[in-house]
């Protein structure tokens, strides 16, 4: 078997996508990140290449289909054009494929994008995200034929707090692309082991013990937040990861749509009325002028410009202005407001009939859903507050905040909140890559499991028992005895696994069982042993404390009896989850599974 040559980082964005490599061991024992070049349809007739895919796919007319310049052999289009022709037709584009596959409220495996399509042509969440996956496998493999891809260790990243199910759904997404078995990180712990790759030399002197670095990743359809600490381990800096935020479906595409309603308020000032394709079409242009409205050198205004209703092109145009001021006026004080500390949403009351969509946020202060997050995070230096940690530093990540305005505010809403509190001022960490930590990220996290970087430290804070029933006679009043073995010892990290070699269990199938958990707070037992994987407790009732049960059916094929034998290994997984997996003889696995932070 070939061993893996590369380690890959994919950032499946919500908005945009990008892919890192490098080598697993260089020839002079340096570790170069590299950002892989994208084939990709720009325009008409032109496949080129670039370092970001936007994760969009449009479904061609036919008249596109049938002409040979459009390199349309496939049904869709991923990428560049299909962000920008679908802006144009927006009935046959599939966007934020994969914010769909967290909406609980929809069957994520069903054809159902476009959602306002009534066209034959639709895809699942499920079948887009793997479409996007499939087009870096195809061009890996294309540009790098001497390393199969199949042979390369894979890492994606996704939003820190999706649940089980999406989480699932990208595995599975991955699978249907043909991909190797993949490692899934979060992407704004990502983001910051990318930091630690920009500055291996000099990050020990940026931080200090006792700082917590909150990680605040903007991208273009959500928000994610991530709290990491730094801590003394035997007099070496050592990284520990806190706590992560909700998911947040709140970005740069809702400052483009606010943009959108503010030039459509002006047009129909002039008497005219905007139709939603024509919004679709302010939307796309909003876009553009907030990119350069919000660059380093802004234009004072910038021109937004759609064609009118009707069968007249020329000469039926609309055109209205964007001003600087308006643009900063409208996302600074609409998006990220300078709040109290204490401010928080108000509570969302939903309609009982809704339109099929996205389960976004309903209020797009992003001030205040930061404030809730930091609310949540630790000891309080005010009773009155309730729980609130203010971090020392702050890293930011994710395409909207290259904008210098949008970083700036948040520092101000940062430090109004250190003056409340008597603290020092928040740093920013300087030299950021705000469109490709991400991808990075995801491989130097490769190398730091192979042994070859610093690594987040995120084992677990406690150890973890499963509880057994012994076979015992039955006795009038008395429950079969039931011992406590020890799954996952105190500190394991994030990625280990461990495995109960000399153990069998029998596991139930085919009727509603009930899986009892246990753990233990701190690294030694009352009897002075550490806990260790497949120790046995049967006087536990005062050692452990109990975890909520997991009630469930575990499949069983036919020939199987009402209980098979298994071994047991268990996993806890880089998104903060333990696994326990029961293995039988033949190699077939069931899994449970319960988030443990």
């Amino acid at each position: 078997m070939t061993l893996p040559s590369y380690i890959i980082g994919i950032d499946l964005g919500t908005t945009n996508c990008t892919m890192a490599y490098t080598l697993v061991q260089s020839e002079n024992g340096t570790s170069e990140i590299c950002q892989f070049p994208i084939p990709q349809r720009m325009k008409k007739g032109d496949v080129q290449t670039s370092f970001s895919l936007p994760s969009f796919i449009y479904f061609p007319l036919k008249e596109e289909l049938e002409d040979k310049s459009n390199h349309a052999e496939k049904k869709f289009l991923v990428g560049t054009f299909a962000r920008d022709r679908g802006g144009e037709v927006p009935s046959r584009l599939i966007a934020s494929a994969k914010s769909w596959l967290c909406h609980q409220g929809i069957d994520r495996r069903e054809k159902i994008l476009p959602i306002d399509s009534e066209e034959v042509f639709k895809m699942s969440p499920l079948e887009a995200c793997a479409e996007i996956l499939n087009h870096f496998r195809h061009a890996w493999e294309s540009a790098m034929p001497g390393a199969p891809f199949n042979n390369q260790k894979i890492f994606i990243t996704v939003p820190a707090s999706f649940d089980p199910g999406a989480r699932q759904l990208v595995q599975e997404a991955a699978e249907m692309a043909s991909f190797p078995e993949v490692v899934l990180l979060e992407e704004p712990q990502a983001a910051f082991y990318a930091w630690l790759h920009a500055h291996a030399d000099t990050w020990r002197d940026q931080l200090r013990v006792g700082d917590s670095i909150l990680v605040v990743d903007i991208g273009g359809g959500t928000t994610d937040f991530t709290l990491i600490r730094v801590d003394d381990e035997k007099g070496d800096l050592q990284l520990n990861r806190l706590a992560v935020g909700s998911h947040l479906l709140l970005g740069g595409d809702n400052f483009d749509l606010g943009l959108a309603y503010l030039m459509k308020q002006k047009f129909e000032e002039q008497g005219h009325s905007i139709d939603s394709w024509q919004l679709q079409s302010l939307v796309h242009q909003c876009r553009q002028a907030k990119e350069q409205l919000l660059s380093e050198h802004p234009p004072e205004h910038v021109d937004i410009t759609i064609l009118g209703r009707g069968s007249k092109l020329i000469g039926n145009t609309l055109k209205a202005c964007l001003s600087l001021e308006e643009a900063r006026h409208f996302i600074l004080d609409g998006f990220i407001p300078i709040v109290e500390s204490g401010e928080r949403s108000p509570v969302e009351r939903k309609l009982g009939i809704q339109h099929i969509g996205l389960p976004y946020v309903q209020d797009p202060r992003i001030s205040c859903q930061l404030a809730k997050f930091l609310s949540m995070t630790g000891e309080s230096d005010q009773s009155n507050m309730g729980q609130f940690v203010l971090p020392t530093a702050v890293l930011f990540n994710g395409g909207t905040l290259k904008s210098a305005e949008i970083r700036k505010q948040l520092m101000a809403l940062l430090n109004q909140w250190a003056i409340f509190f008597n603290k020092l001022p928040v740093k920013e960490l300087e030299g950021a890559d705000y469109d490709f930590a991400v991808s990075r990220g995801a491989v130097y996290y490769g190398l730091a499991r192979e042994g070859c970087a610093v690594r987040i430290r995120g084992g677990t804070s406690r150890s973890y028992f499963i509880g057994v029933e012994e076979a015992a006679p039955a006795v009038p009043g008395i429950s079969p005895p039931l011992r406590a073995v020890c799954i996952v010892p105190y500190g394991m990290e994030e990625g280990d696994e461990q495995q109960l070699e000399n153990q069998e269990f029998s596991l139930v199938l085919g009727e509603n069982a009930t899986f009892r958990f246990f753990s233990h707070a701190t690294p030694v037992l009352s009897n002075g042993k550490e806990p260790d994987v497949g120790m046995t407790l049967r006087s536990w009732k005062e050692e452990l404390t109990e975890l909520h049960p997991i009630e469930t059916l575990l499949t069983q094929m036919e020939g199987d009896g009402k209980t098979i034998r298994v071994k047991l290994k268990s996993k806890v997984t880089e998104l903060g989850f333990l696994e326990l997996w029961c293995v039988a003889a033949d190699g077939r696995k069931w899994k449970l599974e319960f988030c443990i932070r």
